[in-house]
């Protein structure tokens, strides 16, 4: 029966296919090798030709010139799979037992005969990618005298007689054949050169592969465009500093509304002669064409630096282990309440820092809101809040409540979390309950504060009241002021000029400037970030201690009122009432009075019994919250004042509550330090830390310096936290309004952070965006090149061997 069948039998096929086989793999043995159409450099710089120039032919009508013997598509690129496969597995052999030659191998063994595009391809990688000093030496085994030895990974070292090693980066290690090789003689073996080694470093230099001249170009270009990026991050720096307004209304150069970043970016060109060419050539070049000045860059390095501002602070506070907690909120200029977090920590120096970390917008105020809120930010920063060991927020119950509070719930998590009540808080509300505590200080604060308001409504009767103000001992005029609500501290402002100049009654004036001058100074000094918690408790005692000696100085307030006011009649106001006298009633007996003048009368009921002894009570019953930590850690600011017995008591009680983080050898090492130091003349514990830290003595004293950090950690006031909110309004104003969340962040920090900023290096920042970005260039104008090219190819419009003949002529490292 006749064969009636239309397609190919099995047999047809599979002779079909091994044919197919068999003329691909003649094309592919045929086709030269990419590298075999350009040159290399050898180390001496001469041209070594890598293989015969191929002839050329005219491609279609251009006139352009390609490589003759055209293949087919399946042909080219299975060739191209050829030339590009650059590793096989190590090891490998061929049917016959043979080992398989593979120049690309890790394995040494498998080189071959070696050309300069492999002397090349194994320089540029180096020997440490060819070593195979993690694989297994069953290959080297070998038997002497009935004991089995093989290659050992110990060998890629040597150990010298002090018990150094050194690295052996030249040895190599063949996994087939079990033999060892030096990697300079192997890659070299053939060549006629003296120094294999100097070879090796001259070939794996730049000026040694076949894409010189392109690294030339593209080292070239990052540093062309490193020193434009240097221009912007310096002026990004100097305006983040600053809280200044970066962009305009327009982004284009040569316009009076471009902004303060463009700006000044034209004024430092008038100086600057490469960066005049630069605006010049790409300025307003518009979209399309980098020029790396434009406000998009400009938001980069925003945030990139921002980013390597918190990275540096939350890397110092993780070296520091121990750290506090202090934040607080405020409305910003878009109605949104901005919780600020600031962190203090001991640095390696021995200093207390207190740093700024970010704004949260939060929407609630509970004190759960707020602890979440907390703990949302450690957890983005990565900081365990077990190692948080004190908090300060002002006296707000959703902050200071034993219950609900934030505090009450953070020593919830973490019961060595202390509360530590703002000072500076605290001071303030003693005043603000002692001013309004009887009529007479009232209306005296009450007059300032419209004797103010009458004179600053017209500018004629301020002239007047500015002509007749003394200058102070200073000899600076002091004018009048406004009272403050939130910071009682500021009435002594107000009340300066009215003290030189008298305008009131005398004696509230000059009693009140006493004061509040003592009040001012004690408000400045606890809002000191250095100062420690024992050293603002006794400033507090000796404002006490002041207040409670003027009880006793009534004379001495009385008669310098008289000097200020000659002309003012020198009696009380009271003198000249007619006394009352008190009705009896049925079944009650006349009493007599003791008839009290009026100095005598204004002494005990407004001087003495009201002002003095309400400011006292308010200052004793506030600041007894310092007494438990004082108590605690008072021991290590004053060890001259503390014996030997009283302080292993202290020590002991200290290590007992911190058993986490003292041991048990605290209490003879602190007795140690104390006759360490007997003759040192320091006696505070910030400068005792910073003794220990400078002499380098924390192994001899290693649980002295951690209860030192434990005392140093603790924060005194939040007064860095309003300082933030000062910074805000300035970043954030009425103009700013629409700023986003992640930008407010990045400028206020660097802003609120300056000095840190200051000290920060970033021109390695600047280097990785340059290079990025040139990088990513490159890559895109690549991708396009090829798929052109292949787009050609599959056409059949153009060869595999055209493509790789321009490619090397044109740009070799396009296929690496």
């Amino acid at each position: 029966m006749a064969d009636n069948r239309k397609y190919d039998s099995g047999a047809q096929k599979r002779r079909k296919r091994k044919e197919k086989e068999h003329r691909a793999k003649e094309a592919t043995n045929k086709m030269p090798k990419l590298t075999g159409f350009f040159k290399a450099v050898s180390g001496d710089g001469a041209e070594i030709s890598l293989s015969p120039a191929p002839q050329t032919l005219s491609y279609a009508n251009t006139g352009t010139k390609i490589p003759p013997e055209p293949l087919t598509v399946t042909e080219s690129v299975a060739g191209l799979a050829s030339v590009e496969s650059e590793s096989v597995e190590a090891g490998s052999s061929s049917a016959d037992g043979k080992t398989t030659v593979d120049p690309y191998s890790t394995d040494p063994a498998h080189w071959g005969e070696i050309d300069e595009s492999v002397r090349a391809y194994w320089a540029e990688r180096g020997p440490e990618s060819c070593q195979n000093m993690n694989v297994g030496f069953q290959a080297s085994e070998r038997v002497y005298k009935h004991q089995k030895r093989h290659f050992s990974k110990s060998h890629f070292k040597r150990k010298m007689l002090n018990g150094e090693h050194i690295e052996r980066p030249w040895l190599l290690y063949s996994p087939s054949t079990g033999a060892a090789f030096c990697f300079a003689c192997r890659i070299f073996s053939n060549a006629n050169t003296q120094s294999n080694f100097e070879t090796v470093s001259v070939t794996g230099t730049a000026s040694g592969r076949i894409d010189t001249e392109l690294q030339k170009q593209f080292e070239s270009e990052c540093s062309y465009w490193t020193e434009v990026l240097r221009r912007v991050v310096s002026v990004v720096k100097f305006l983040a500093e600053r809280g200044l307004a970066l962009r305009g209304a327009s982004d284009k150069f040569g316009r009076t509304d471009n902004g303060n970043y463009l700006g000044i970016l034209e004024l430092i060109s008038e100086f600057d002669p490469f960066l005049k060419s630069h605006i010049e050539k790409y300025g307003n070049a518009g979209s399309g064409k980098p020029s790396y000045l434009s406000s998009q860059t400009c938001e980069e390095f925003i945030q990139l630096m921002g980013d390597r501002v918190l990275s540096e602070i939350v890397s110092e506070v993780k070296m520091a282990k121990y750290f506090s907690i202090s934040v607080d909120p405020t409305p910003d200029v878009a109605h949104v309440d901005q919780l600020t977090f600031v962190l203090r920590y001991v640095s390696p120096e021995g200093h207390s820092q207190e740093r700024f970390l970010k704004f949260l917008p939060i929407e609630s105020h509970t004190g759960e809101a707020l602890c979440a809120s907390v703990l949302k930010v450690l957890e983005e920063m990565g900081i365990d809040i077990a190692n948080c060991r004190g908090q300060c927020y002002d006296d707000a119950a959703n902050m200071s409540g034993v219950y609900k509070g934030l505090q009450a719930r953070m020593k919830e998590l973490n019961p060595l979390v202390e509360w530590v009540p703002c000072a500076a808080h605290t001071l303030n509300l003693v005043g603000v309950n002692s001013v309004n505590c009887c009529f007479e200080t009232a209306d005296f604060f009450q007059f300032v504060q419209n004797l103010f308001n009458f004179c600053s409504k017209s500018t004629a009767r301020w002239k007047v009241v500015t002509d007749g103000l003394q200058p102070n001992a200073n000899k600076r005029i002091e004018t009048l002021k406004s009272l403050s609500n939130t910071g009682w501290a500021a009435h002594a402002d107000a009340t300066q000029a009215v003290h030189i100049n008298y305008l009131e009654t005398a004696f509230m004036c000059t009693f009140w400037h006493s004061i509040l001058q003592r009040f001012e100074k004690a408000s400045a000094a606890l809002q000191s970030v250095e100062l420690d918690l024992c050293t603002a408790v006794d400033l507090v005692g000796s404002l006490r201690e002041y207040i409670g000696g003027l009880r006793d100085q009534f004379d001495r307030f009385e008669s310098q009122a008289k000097k200020l006011s000659p002309t003012v009649s020198q009696a009380y106001r009271v003198t000249g009432r007619r006394s009352k006298t008190p009705k009896t009633f049925f079944g009650e007996s006349a009493t007599s009075e003791v008839d009290l003048s009026a100095q005598q009368k204004f002494s005990t009921s407004v001087f003495i019994l009201v002002v003095v002894d309400r400011l006292l009570s308010e200052i004793n019953r506030r600041y007894i919250a310092y007494d438990n930590l004082n108590n605690t850690f008072g021991f290590l600011n004053n060890f001259s004042g503390v014996t030997v017995p009283e302080l292993r008591n202290k020590a002991s009680h200290l290590q007992s509550k911190y058993s986490a983080d003292l041991e048990m050898d605290f209490v003879e090492e602190i007795v140690q330090f104390k006759d360490f130091i007997r003759d040192k003349g320091i006696t505070s514990a910030p400068l005792l830390l910073q003794f220990i830290r400078e002499k380098k003595r924390q192994d001899i004293f290693p649980n002295v310096d951690i209860a030192f950090r434990l005392y140093l950690t603790f924060p005194v006031t939040n007064a860095s936290g309003e300082r933030s909110f000062s910074k805000l309004k300035i970043v954030k104003n009425r103009l700013k309004s629409t700023m986003g969340q992640e930008r407010l962040n990045h400028l206020a920090l660097m802003s609120i952070e300056s000095g840190l900023v200051r000290k920060l290096d970033f021109s390695d920042l600047v280097k990785e965006f340059a290079a990025k970005k040139i990088k990513k260039s490159g890559q895109l104008f690549k991708f396009h090149i090829r798929l052109r090219l292949k787009c050609l190819i599959t056409l059949s419009l153009i060869t595999e061997r055209a493509w790789c003949y321009w490619l090397g002529q044109w740009c070799p490292n396009f296929l690496t």
